[in-house]
Order: structure tokens, then C-alpha cells, then sequence
């Protein structure tokens, strides 16, 4: 499966760059209109279209021929038919519903989180219009948009905000934090300072300080809890202060333990980052792990380096926590989007 992303100074342009260079069976997975920053109040208008092609079309073009017969109401087909039965799915279910749910598994959705889904979407319809694809479809989108929870992104009411991201290694912090500190600082006009845990990585602190200099904001390392709070104390003027932590693995418990004797006593919101690419099962381990902190909000980063959204519903749920911003490439500061469940929704089921 090859992703890209094409862009235009109108979607019609940037849906034509798509069909060049994919061709008229390539499929739309996502569609933004943005501008240079994250609020959109400065630079033009761009459009961008994220489409990918299938080099076996031919599989995927079987399956969208057996969703057209999908039988008429009254007609639906039921296990012992010509339709391969999912196991534990309900007999009543048509063709269309079965790829739906097959769908949601290719995702990379919990089979039983599946079943659920696409029941409470089909609770919502009557029986005689389960056969009928595009109203399954989109409740099946509204059910999935309403079961990931997000959050605006914070008000500033005179009081200063202390964020903590933390998370395994190689899940972009670094890189978030400087998306974060640019679009509020240039954007929101905001007093923002950086201050990075990272002192593993000598080239996390230089990446952070070289993002903080072009941005124009103070940025202080900490080698030490006792300097983390000190580092804080300094910037007793800032109105956010984004704090960035060394990627700790799940597996590390005295990496994690040493985590937790910084944080402890601070104040501060604490954001767990997770990269979509996260294999599922590793999901549980990882929030497990971090969740010995208290997880007040989730960043789910590289949504463009992955066609099996369903991690981000699974990461919520959870997580018990509220999804605040996802990122979808490297680019600093405009690849960073405030989370929305229906965009999320239309990732998992495409179009």
C-alpha cells in the first residue's frame, strides 16, 4: 500500500495531483484544509488530500463487487449462505456489514470492541435498512466519532499551565513540543517557555534548543528533579510551560521509577504521547506502565506513517483520558492538529 500526501491551492487541485500520480483507482483517506499554523490565522489557505493506491486492486476491487449485491431489506442473508460468516458476529448480518466489520479488524480494532461498535451503530437504524451500506456507514461513523473523547486546547485565565509529555522513545515528544511552543507562542501570542528532561540524548537538547531559538523563547535543561522545579521557578512569567521527558520503555522499570521521582510533587498536566504506528498489544503494557503517573490528557503522533487508525480508539478507551491534539507529519509547526473525534472516525473508516 503506497500513502501520500498532495496538496493544491484548491481541493479540486490537489484531488487532480492525486489522480495523476495514483491513478482513478487511488482512495481518499483524509482531506484538510489548513493553513501555515495550527488556528489558521496566518499564511494562505492550502489544501491537502492524504490518498492511497492498492498494487493488489484487484482483491480490493472483489470486495467493493460484493458490497454492490449486498441483498435487499427483507433479504438478508444469514450464516450457511454464500457469505463467509466472521466468527461471533451476528447471523442477520448482511455482505455490507460484514466487510464493515472486517473493516474495523483490519484497523486494528479489538474484535470485540468491533462487534460493539457495529452494534450500537445498528441499533440505531431499523432492521429493514441494515442491507442499506452508506446508512450503516455513517452510523457506524457517528458511533466512532462519539466514542473518542477530545478537548479544546487550553484557555489561558491568568493562571500558568505546566505540561508534561511523556511516553515511550521515538514517538515524536520532542518534535510535538516545538509544534506545540510555536503555534502558541507565534500563533495564540502566548508567553511560552521549554524546559527538556532529555539529557539521554544529547541531540534531543540541541533539536529543542535550536526550535526554541527560532521561535524566540527561553528553554532550560534539567539534569536533576531539583532543577526541574528550579528551571520552572525561572519562568515564573511564562503563561505555558511545555515540559519534555526522556522516552522511557514500558519494559524499564527504573527508568519509569525515575520518571516518577521528578514529577513527584509537581503540578502540572500530564500528556502520555503515543505513535499510531504502537503495535495494538503493546498498547495495554504502555499505558499500564505510564499510567502510574495520572494521565490528564493523550497525543497520538504520526497518523500519516499508518493505514490501521483503530490504535487511537483503543489508546483512549484506554487511557481513560481525553484525546488533545494528533500530528500527521515532521513538519514543524504545521503538521500538528487539534483531535477531533470525527476525524478520527473518517480515518478508521475511510471513505
Amino acid at each position: 500500500m503506497r500513502v501520500k500526501k498532495f496538496t493544491g491551492k484548491t481541493m479540486q487541485e490537489a484531488v487532480d495531483s492525486l489522480k495523476r500520480d495514483f491513478g482513478k483507482d487511488a482512495v481518499i483517506l483524509h482531506t484538510a484544509q489548513k493553513r501555515r499554523w495550527l488556528f489558521g490565522r496566518l499564511g494562505p489557505k492550502r489544501y491537502e488530500v492524504t490518498g492511497a493506491i492498492d498494487p493488489n486492486f484487484e482483491s480490493s476491487r472483489a470486495s467493493s463487487q460484493q458490497i454492490a449485491r449486498a441483498p435487499q431489506p427483507g433479504q438478508l442473508r444469514t450464516a450457511g449462505t454464500n457469505t463467509t460468516q466472521s466468527p461471533g458476529t451476528d447471523p442477520r448480518w448482511s455482505d455490507s456489514i460484514q466487510e464493515l466489520y472486517g473493516k474495523l479488524m483490519r484497523c486494528d480494532i479489538p474484535k470485540d470492541v468491533a462487534q460493539n461498535l457495529l452494534k450500537d451503530a445498528l441499533a440505531q437504524l431499523p432492521k429493514e435498512q441494515w442491507s442499506d451500506l452508506d446508512k450503516v456507514w455513517n452510523s457506524l461513523y457517528t458511533t466512532i466519532a462519539q466514542r473518542i473523547t477530545t478537548v479544546d486546547p487550553w484557555e489561558f485565565d491568568g493562571e500558568q499551565r505546566v505540561v508534561v509529555l511523556i511516553g515511550p522513545t521515538g514517538v515524536g515528544k520532542t518534535t510535538t513540543i516545538a509544534k506545540l511552543a510555536a503555534n502558541f507562542a507565534l500563533v495564540g501570542g502566548r508567553k511560552v517557555g521549554v524546559v527538556t528532561m532529555d539529557t539521554y540524548r544529547i541531540a534531543a537538547v540541541e533539536q529543542l534548543k535550536t526550535y526554541a531559538d527560532i521561535i524566540g523563547l527561553p528553554v532550560q535543561v534539567a539534569y536533576s528533579p531539583r532543577e526541574l522545579k528550579e528551571s520552572i521557578a525561572r519562568m515564573h512569567d511564562r503563561e505555558l510551560i511545555l515540559i519534555d521527558t526522556a522516552g522511557r520503555s514500558q519494559n524499564n522499570h527504573l527508568q519509569i521509577a525515575e520518571l516518577k521521582n521528578y514529577l513527584e510533587g509537581l503540578s502540572a498536566e500530564i500528556h502520555l504521547v503515543i505513535s499510531a504506528t504502537t503495535k495494538m498489544r503493546d498498547i495495554d503494557e504502555i499505558i499500564r506502565v505510564f499510567g502510574q503517573l495520572p494521565i490528564d490528557r493523550v497525543i497520538v503522533t504520526k497518523l500519516d506513517e499508518t493505514m490501521a487508525h483503530g490504535v487511537i480508539l483503543h489508546t483512549c478507551e484506554r487511557a481513560k483520558a481525553p484525546l488533545a491534539f494528533v500530528t500527521t507529519g515532521q513538519g514543524v509547526p504545521e503538521d500538528i492538529e487539534v483531535a477531533s473525534g470525527e476525524k478520527i472516525a473518517q480515518l478508521i473508516l475511510g471513505d
